[in-house]
């Protein structure tokens, strides 16, 4: 009978001792990496990207990739080129399905995409030429060496993946 009472200790404190590992476990932190970058095109069109990227310590688990992009009054008098922009966008993008949600403002259109599996986000991959009309050029190319490729599963600590965007012009935090 004594054994069994000595037993009882043990096993609790063993016991104690996994549900502290376990909690542990489950509550790791997952950093969050805010990257953000205005460009400006001629004809004071406004482009801004702003990229959260959440990982685990060394790699990319989601991404939330927001791009608004501002026209200025000249290019507002009709919905004509929000609406061309919008659908150029849509085009690039139809790959996301449902990750992608456009907005058209008054002045701008926002396009906030949200990813957590194998998707594939390009940055720093829109351009526009105003030279009689407004044009919207979309490089769509992953291994063009002008765009900015990330993936869900990328491995990234923080800090490498805040230096390659910062080496890109991107103001990270």
């Amino acid at each position: 009978m004594n054994t069994r009472k000595n037993m009882k200790v043990p096993i609790i404190i063993a016991f104690i001792f996994i549900v502290i590992i376990v909690y542990l476990f489950a509550n790791l932190k997952q950093s969050e990496v805010s990257c953000e970058r205005t460009k400006t095109f001629d004809g004071d069109i406004r482009l801004t990207e702003r990229l959260i990227a959440v990982t685990d310590g060394k790699e990319i688990n989601s991404m939330t990739l927001t791009k608004t992009i501002i026209l200025p009054p000249k290019y507002l008098k009709d919905d004509h080129y929000l609406v061309g922009i919008k659908n150029a966008l849509e085009k690039t993008l139809e790959y996301l399905g449902d990750n992608v949600k456009y907005t058209i403002g008054d002045d701008r259109i926002t396009v906030t995409i949200n990813v957590s599996k194998d998707e594939i986000l390009l940055l720093d991959n829109i351009d526009f030429i105003t030279t009689d009309d407004l044009q919207i050029k979309i490089n769509s190319n992953t291994k063009s060496s002008e765009v900015i490729t990330l993936s869900v599963g990328d491995h990234y600590t923080d800090g490498e993946l805040m230096t390659r965007l910062k080496n890109n012009g991107y103001n990270c935090k």
